[in-house]
């Protein structure tokens, strides 16, 4: 018979990742002591995981000090501690985060009845364990909070650290984008299982999706990871997935979210409508189902199975007579996911976990819509695997092996695919708009990634270290980029048309040569393989000084194959200190540094759009390789007799030599010798408090400077073009002429380059860019978060971070080239793109007598900044600038412009009904943007080149690329046995 314990604290442990294990285990700290408070050294502490053969063992050293490490988080654990001469003491029900640490106090006593256990560390208790910060989303929370399309990359925002990015990358990935403390939204580095999880080909999103149930617990970490973390300068999603128990569990879940309760997006009709992303109606169906449940007599192996099919149409209005109406986009998206676990024996514990991510789009992007018929449409598919094996071993109590093998496939990563493979043809209208048919730009993009990761934790008294090695190798590449590049099959630019629109768009009209203006057509190779290893290692000590004091050191060396950068070497350090000892209060901060990844895909960029890769040349009526007609297009080869066209590149650093045959890197401005990553430096600092029982309050000073951001740049730039007033504009030809290539290349040949007309021969290429790592930023920011619960019938998380964010280039966004390419440095700084100064995430449930949850997630946010740009080439340095315009006769700075606050209310109910012991319903609703609120993103920041501003100016845009959804009722039955 054992001693009733007298539990001083909640259980459970909502804290964020803690140095001495790996993301998806857990680890107890134990200090028992008898009546004296002296120490109580050589008690034996047994800790068993319930439903489930687990053991393990502990025994206290001469200080009274037990650590338990490398701890499954899945279910409950119960903890036994006997001495010889006290009554033993016994604590069930003790729950588990993965990366946190439990700290247990054991008083022992020989008195019958009178043993005390503490816990700190647990739901709703202050942490004091580690500095970083971030939140755990599980349990109800995690499985009751709003998500469109139940997407687990929209949790990150109820942190209000993370900022949704939709204006700043593609939306084809149907995935929730995301910044983070200043960092680009390519910058998330993912963890499931303790293995990565994140797409090292072009870091959009997790490689490959959970369905939710699959999810046991969600941690969004904002700063101050420890040195198990890398590969990035922004956050970090550490996911641990469920398994089964002893008792056999299934759940079937049906969501449907029509078209009739939906509102309409903001800023266009159907009869006015500029492109496909103007969505005029959107419908969902889903199911989802898991069952989970023990496999064999023994209960030593479980299994955790998980299927969603989602059917998603998306109408985008046509305007254009030929064939107006409503083109209907459809997405189709399957999930898959199992995981088996297997209990070897008391010290070896196996898992597997197997994932599948599917879709396909027949609207990416919004291809179809407006002017833009069907026949333009290209289909997006993404297909990728992952199948990953972990083993735990137990060597001895103080030392513990995790060990993980990874395969992840994507097949592909990226694929476009025409429905209407062939030429080309667009007419520009004088009504407006402009009439385009046919395609031929497509893309096939494959990923491999290989990894084997080990941490080895060893714990010697008040020392926890852990050792961990990592190696990702990638294979990708494939042909063409994203949306497709080269138009192979060629494109016939009309002369605008005159006449009636159905006119214009008739076969008729498109078969007469005579009313072509221009034909093009793409030369050259555009298939590329990228081989990149990623690997690291790391050391982390967690030091527990005393008590109430730790201290966090740790460093990691990381290397990136596919870079040139070999000083990759980061420390971090941190400390956790409660001043009173009385688990209350916690004063804590980090500092660290932390590199990150240089995307694979950006060998697209060099591999099509360098020397040897493809380029388009365009003839005119009566030039050499203008076709005799609209039929003879594509023309076989390049035609004979015709001079190369004048072409800009885009080159990879560091490769100098290679580039020699072509041109001279020594005459351009800057060429850099080698391509490296980024890296940032983080620091914070703040205070944890208790408030009440269940009631936690942080606030943190959050600071991150980094440096070396890759960005594209014009390394040939012509001389500045100064302005001082709007409307002045150089010619490309007088451009060109004063570029460092140009002056060369013509004093090479003996010529005077003629700035007023091209004359022939002359240079091969006009704007060279390359990525130069000149960029940087600087983030400072106020994080207050406040949890609370009140028993199992409400909790709820307050979120408000201020922050202020400057670069002078924003990272991982399209066009983000400067006024004037000789000017990239602190002229440039500006408030960045994704410079939110006050966001407050409100999100909760409450449970009422009657047995209904309500709750929700309430969003306040400033307005987003916007470039102003002329819409002109000002400076003629083509494609390679964003001429900004003159304002009180200066250029303006970068993203002058500011949107207007955004706000959303989505509330949630739902009334789950037991039917018997082993039948469950659950109904819900769920209201997305009750107030039907327009949030744009978005804006219009093309000025003009006049002296007033132009039509437009300012207003926002319309799409879902550019406004947050419009309100949308989602509805959901489950039934659980």
């Amino acid at each position: 018979m054992f001693l009733s314990a007298r539990k001083t604290a909640l259980l459970g442990f909502i804290s964020t990742v803690l140095l001495a294990q790996t993301p998806d285990s857990a680890t107890i700290h134990g200090h028992v002591i008898d009546q004296s408070r002296g120490a109580v050294s050589g008690a034996q502490v047994v800790l068993t995981k319930n439903g489930s053969p687990l053991k393990r063992n502990a025994e206290t050293d001469a200080q009274g000090d037990f650590t338990i490490t490398t701890l499954p988080v899945d279910g409950n654990y119960t903890i036994t501690t006997t001495k010889e001469g006290f009554g033993p003491a016994k604590l069930a029900g003790i729950a588990l985060e993965g990366g946190t640490a439990a700290d247990i106090d054991i008083q022992l006593n020989v008195a019958s009845g009178s043993a005390q256990i503490t816990v700190t560390g647990a739901a709703g208790e202050i942490r004091t364990d580690a500095p970083q910060l971030g939140d755990r989303i599980a349990g109800r929370q995690l499985q009751e909070t709003p998500m469109l399309d139940r997407r687990i990359t929209y949790l990150p925002l109820l942190n209000s650290a993370n900022r949704p990015a939709i204006n700043q990358g593609d939306i084809f990935t149907n995935q929730d984008l995301f910044t983070t403390d200043g960092a680009g939204r390519r910058q998330t580095w993912y963890e499931v299982d303790g293995a990565t999880a994140s797409d090292s080909w072009g870091r959009q999103t997790i490689f490959t999706t959970i369905p939710l149930p699959s999810v046991q617990e969600f941690d969004v970490l904002v700063n101050s990871f420890s040195a198990e973390y890398g590969g990035s300068t922004g956050s970090a999603v550490n996911i641990v997935t469920r398994t089964g128990a002893n008792r056999w569990r299934g759940e079937l879940l049906e969501v449907w979210r029509p078209s009739a309760t939906e509102a309409a997006l903001s800023g266009f009709t159907t009869t006015n409508a500029t492109s496909g992303n103007d969505v005029a109606s959107n419908t969902l169906g889903q199911t989802d189902l898991s069952l989970s449940g023990p496999l064999g007599s023994d209960n030593k192996t479980h299994f955790f199975a998980a299927g969603e099919f989602i059917r998603e149409d998306k109408g985008s209005p046509i305007i254009s007579p030929i064939a107006p109406g409503i083109y209907d986009g459809h997405y189709r998206g399957w999930l898959g996911f199992f995981r088996i676990d297997r209990q070897l024996n008391d010290r070896n514990n196996l898992f597997f976990r197997s994932g599948l991510d599917a879709f396909y789009d027949t609207n990416p992007n919004g291809i179809v819509g407006g002017n833009s018929l069907p026949t333009v449409a290209r289909v997006f598919h993404r297909r990728t695997y992952t199948e990953e094996l972990g083993e735990t071993a137990v060597f001895t109590p103080t030392l513990v092996n995790n060990i993980r093998l990874q395969f992840q496939l994507a097949s592909p990563i990226t694929e476009f695919d025409p429905v209407v493979f062939g030429t080309q043809y667009s007419v520009p209208v004088s009504s407006g708009g402009t009439f385009t048919t046919g395609t031929s730009q497509s893309a096939l993009l494959m990923n491999r990634q290989y990894q084997l990761a080990d941490t080895l934790t060893s714990i010697h008294g008040r020392h926890t270290l852990k050792y961990g090695a990592s190696a990702i190798a990638a294979h990708t590449g494939g042909d063409s980029k994203e949306f497709g590049g080269p138009i192979y099959d060629g494109e016939f630019i009309y002369k605008t048309c005159t006449l009636a629109l159905a006119i214009c768009e008739s076969q008729t009209y498109l078969s007469n040569i005579a009313n072509v203006a221009t034909y093009t057509q793409s030369y050259g190779n555009a298939s590329y393989t990228v081989n990149d290893v990623l690997w690291s290692v790391f050391v982390q000590d967690d030091y527990r000084i005393r008590q109430n004091l730790t201290v966090n050191l740790g460093v990691r060396y990381e290397r990136q194959t596919f870079t040139d950068f070999k000083k990759g070497l980061a420390p971090r350090v941190g400390f956790s200190y409660s001043p009173w000892s009385d688990g209350k209060t916690v004063i804590r901060g980090g500092f660290g540094v932390y590199y990150s990844q240089v995307v694979d895909n950006s060998e697209a960029n060099y591999a099509l759009t360098g020397p040897t890769g493809v380029f388009n040349y365009t003839a005119a009526p009566g030039q050499i390789g203008f076709p005799v007609s609209v039929a003879a297009a594509p023309l076989p080869a390049f035609p004979a007799g015709a001079q190369a066209p004048l072409r800009s590149l885009y080159v990879r650093p560091g490769e100098a030599s290679y580039l020699s045959q072509f041109f001279p890197t020594s005459v351009l401005n800057g060429y850099p010798s080698e391509l490296v990553n980024p890296y940032s430096q983080q620091w914070t600092l703040g205070v944890e408090r208790k408030l009440a029982p269940g009631w936690v309050l942080r606030a943190d000073y959050v600071g991150s400077h980094t440096l070396r951001i890759t960005r594209p740049l014009d390394i040939d730039a012509p001389t500045p073009f100064i302005r001082t007033s709007q409307g002045q504009i150089r010619s490309a030809q007088a451009a060109n002429c004063t570029r460092p290539y140009w002056i060369w290349w013509y004093s090479q040949q003996g010529m005077v380059c003629n700035p007023n007309t091209a004359t022939n021969p002359q240079p091969p290429y006009s704007v060279i860019q390359t990525d130069v790592d000149d960029g940087h930023s600087f983030y400072d920011a106020l994080q207050v978060n406040l949890n609370g619960r009140v028993g199992a019938n409400f909790n709820m998380m307050a979120s408000y971070t201020w922050s202020h964010t400057i670069d002078n280039v924003d990272p991982d966004i399209p066009s983000q080239n400067p006024n004037d390419a000789n000017f990239t440095g602190r002229i440039e700084n500006a408030n960045a793109i994704f410079d939110q100064r006050h966001r407050l995430v409100l999100s909760g449930v409450y449970v009422t007598k009657f047995g209904i949850h309500i709750g929700g997630i309430v969003t306040l946010a400033s307005g987003l900044p916007y470039n102003w740009v002329t819409g002109t080439t000002n400076s003629g340095d083509t494609g390679a600038t964003t001429d900004r315009p003159v304002i009180g006769g200066v250029v303006v700075g970068r993203n002058e412009g500011r949107g207007a606050p955004t706000y959303e209310i989505s509330p949630l109910m739902e009334r789950p009904f037991r039917i018997n012991e082993h039948l469950r319903i659950e109904p819900r609703i769920e209201v997305f943007n009750l107030l039907n609120h327009p949030n744009f993103v978005g804006y219009s920041g093309t000025y003009g080149n006049g002296t007033t501003p132009g039509a437009g100016f300012g207003l926002p845009l319309a799409g879902v690329t550019n406004q947050l959804p419009a309100r949308s009722v989602q509805f959901a039955v489950k039934v659980t046995i």
